[in-house]
């Protein structure tokens, strides 16, 4: 009986991972700004690279000739060396970009916390799928291990942007997409440059070809907006220095609080309605918008009655 090799080959990539980053100054250099409450969005896109780039030599360097059957990297392998080292790079790059968003609101005041972003199933696949084709050698199959391991990392960080632009709009306040091209971009990234209202931003604001570096994040103005009722307010910087004088430089106003409140529960019946529907965020949060839960649950079953007939 043969040797399930992946359980080995996965413990040595995980090891070599973990030693390219222990010695990688970026992510040294990040993860001191990220304690200090210092780390932007840009830096979180960085590490994210980074995470890549180790986990893309890692794979290379383990994934051998000498390692594989047969000197082929078969598809039972990669979906339990490379899926779960991407899967590792996902929860990482997620739980650093929440942290550098606890900074952030915690010096804005903004009390809504941070949505995990959905681990790209169907992505994965597809990359998994393309590096152990039956008609690609293994040379062949490592070049799916190189660049596109490092943008798909890249990527786990746009998908947290995506999301939480998302979700902040959602809960009422002002969201702008920003879109920063590396120095030496194409002139496709260059003309995707610059900062967008969430709702008019481009198409691709968060696509990247191979070798893109450039950096999408977001801002949210203090400007607020209450969902429902579209009644707008910004926080008065003098009940802000009041409260400073009276140590409750943490505290947020009761309006706020309501507010956050109200929103939390909005967002929570937009991700009913995609669950229930299978719809897109934009399409539940247009379609669930000013509507009373009664009519909402209506509408669930009437699209719900509509899709059953459709299969059936």
């Amino acid at each position: 009986m043969a040797q399930d090799i992946a359980p080995v080959l996965n413990e040595k990539i995980q090891a070599s991972f973990k030693n390219y980053c222990l010695k990688d100054r970026r992510i040294t250099q990040i993860s001191k700004r990220i304690r200090d409450g210092t780390a932007s969005f840009s830096d979180a896109h960085d590490y994210a690279e980074h995470l890549g780039e180790n986990l893309s030599k890692a794979l290379v360097n383990n994934l051998t000739a000498e390692n594989l059957p047969n000197g082929r990297l078969y598809y039972n392998i990669a979906t339990r060396t490379v899926t779960p080292g991407l899967e590792e790079n996902y929860n990482l790059v997620n739980d650093i970009t929440a942290q550098i968003q606890k900074s952030i609101d915690k010096k804005t005041k903004v009390g809504l916390g941070s949505v995990r972003a959905d681990f790209p199933k169907e992505r994965i696949q597809g990359l998994i799928d393309k590096m152990t084709a039956d008609d690609i050698d293994l040379e062949a199959a490592v070049k799916w291990l190189k660049e596109p391991i490092v943008n798909n990392s890249e990527a786990f960080a746009d998908d947290y942007i995506k999301v939480n632009a998302e979700f902040r709009t959602d809960a009422g306040l002002k969201t702008k997409i920003v879109r920063r091209a590396d120095p030496n971009c194409c002139k496709w990234c260059a003309d995707l440059e610059g900062e967008y209202d969430i709702d008019s931003a481009p198409a691709d604001i968060y696509r990247r070809h191979e070798f893109c570096r450039c950096t999408v994040t977001y801002i949210s103005e203090k400007k607020s907006q209450n969902v429902w009722s579209k009644r707008e307010w910004k926080t008065d910087p003098q009940d802000i220095e009041q409260r400073k004088e009276s140590g409750e430089s943490s505290k947020v106003s009761a309006q706020e609080r309501i507010s956050q409140v109200e929103n939390i529960e909005r967002d929570k019946v937009i991700r009913d309605y995609m669950k229930q529907t299978g719809y897109a965020r934009s399409t539940a949060r247009d379609s669930t918008r000013a509507k009373s839960p009664e009519q909402i649950a209506k509408d669930i079953a009437k699209i719900k009655e509509r899709q059953n007939k459709i299969r059936g």
